[in-house]
């Protein structure tokens, strides 16, 4: 899963490139915006899911501690 957002995050940082090109000074500095916000948000959904993973086995391991 891993591998094809970082495919699909390249696809559309090309695409926001290109749009970048096309502009002037003004859309440039609009688009680079937008694709540092869209690295942003693939890095935060990478922590998000090493974080729903850590709290799945400390959940689990709470729970067998209650049992015993």
């Amino acid at each position: 899963m891993a591998s094809e957002t970082s495919i699909e995050l390249d696809v559309a940082l090309r695409k926001i490139h290109e749009l970048a090109l096309d502009e002037g000074d003004l859309g440039r500095a609009y688009w680079h915006e937008v694709a540092r916000l869209l690295r942003r948000a693939a890095t935060m959904q990478r922590d998000i899911d090493e974080l729903s993973k850590e709290l799945e086995l400390c959940r689990a391991k709470l729970a067998k501690n209650r049992r015993t």
